[in-house]
């Protein structure tokens, strides 16, 4: 019976993950569009950290845009001495024209440093407009002006970007950037074209500050982890367009561990778990791999079964090489596709760990999660906190 229903699981969970194939392949055709000859003033906003993997070629992207308007970089870090804000620094100089400016942020002002980092560089930021974008992403030299051009066409109140990794060498990157490209984009595809609902993702945000400030402004995020999907709902719920455009910025993973991208998808299947449980249950149902994994061991290692299993595999690695070639415009290297069906079932790995766990690590600060995504002090692991209750149970 249990094997049975394993089966009806994995055809199910193939056809939920075609959904999102399918809705990425709809959504990717609108990048086609004509940029305007003249833009409003953009300010880039760059809250900065320690030195990201591959950091100097990432903000040297940004200091390349081709913006036809007035273009400012404002950089913000807490650290007197970040080296990151040295790399920033340095470039600065290789680029004079390009007016650049370097704030020190109060990291006190929020729970979450990375909201902290923002505030800074947006109260310091010249213009209405404003693109903020990780330190860790690469921009080809038209993404300022083809975002913005979108914004204006479509009357945006805040844009963000499809996320795609590039750059994979080791095992770790290759992991990381099949699941933001094959997975975590197709899914926001669906959500958008099946469920209506523009995901906002915060590794590129564009917005103009005063609407910002009209809504309460980032202190509505400061204490909050998943500040990028809230953002979002703040926007949306006063009425404004929320849209999610299909030209990628690109996450540069190159020698990323294993354990990092483990690290960072369990963060952000804890945010899904709590803000949005049917999201969370979604990064299940769109894994058939490891439905029909599980089959194969519920049967005893059954060698029909055995054969099944691999042709799933095989097929769904050869349509996530045909997605990964078409929403970051690359194709990826057969060896580094190989890794498609171990990815899946880290992740499944990942997502039952994620019932379970509401402890994170962000910005080298450890955190639990409350309702919400709400930052709290951590306070141990969950037997820890269960005798603390026990033994104090008005706290």
């Amino acid at each position: 019976m249990i094997i049975n229903v394993l089966l009806i699981c994995t055809a199910l969970s193939f056809c939920f993950y075609l959904s999102g194939i399918v809705s990425a392949l709809f959504h990717v055709q609108s990048r086609k569009r004509l940029p305007r000859a003249e833009l409003p003033p953009l300010s880039l906003l760059k809250p900065v950290k320690g030195l990201e993997e591959n950091l100097e070629d990432c903000l040297r992207s940004f200091f390349e845009q081709s913006y036809p308007g007035d273009l400012e970089i404002v950089f913000a870090s807490a650290q007197r001495n970040d080296p990151a804000m040295q790399v920033a620094r340095t470039l600065a100089a290789e680029y004079p024209h390009v007016r650049t400016r370097f704030v020190r942020t109060n990291e006190n002002w929020g729970l979450n440093p990375k909201v902290s980092n923002l505030q800074g560089a947006l109260m310091s930021a010249s213009h209405e407009l404003v693109l903020q974008t990780d330190a860790n992403v690469l921009a080809t030299p038209t993404y300022a002006r083809d975002i913005v051009s979108q914004f204006l066409d479509e009357d945006a109140n805040l844009l963000s970007s499809l996320v795609t990794g590039i750059g994979e060498h080791s095992i770790g990157a290759a992991i990381e950037n099949l699941q933001l490209t094959s997975y975590i984009a197709p899914a926001c595809c669906a959500a958008l074209k099946i469920g209506g609902v523009a995901c906002v993702i915060g590794k590129s945000m564009l917005f103009k500050k005063s609407e910002l400030r009209e809504l309460g402004g980032l202190e509505l995020v400061k204490d909050s982890l998943c500040e990028d999907y809230l953002l979002g709902q703040h926007f949306v719920e006063s009425g404004k367009k929320v849209v999610l455009s299909a030209i990628p910025i690109r996450n540069l993973n190159v020698e990323m561990p294993v354990e990092r991208s483990l690290k960072r998808h369990a963060r952000w299947l804890k945010m899904r778990a709590v803000i949005h449980p049917g999201s969370f249950m979604g990064d299940l149902a769109a894994n058939p791999i490891a439905f029909a994994a599980s089959a194969f061991i519920a049967a005893d290692y059954d060698a029909s079964l055995g054969y099944g299993v691999l042709f799933l595999a095989a097929l769904k690695t050869l349509i996530d090489g045909l997605m990964v070639g078409v929403i970051r415009g690359m194709p990826m290297r057969g060896k580094h596709m190989l890794c498609v069906p171990l990815k899946d079932m880290l992740m499944l790995a990942v997502w039952v760990y994620a019932i379970f766990s509401r402890s994170v690590e962000w910005r080298g600060i450890r955190f639990r999660m409350g309702p919400g995504s709400q930052l709290l002090p951590d306070e141990g692991n969950l037997p820890v906190r269960m005798l603390r209750r026990l033994l104090s149970p008005e706290i």
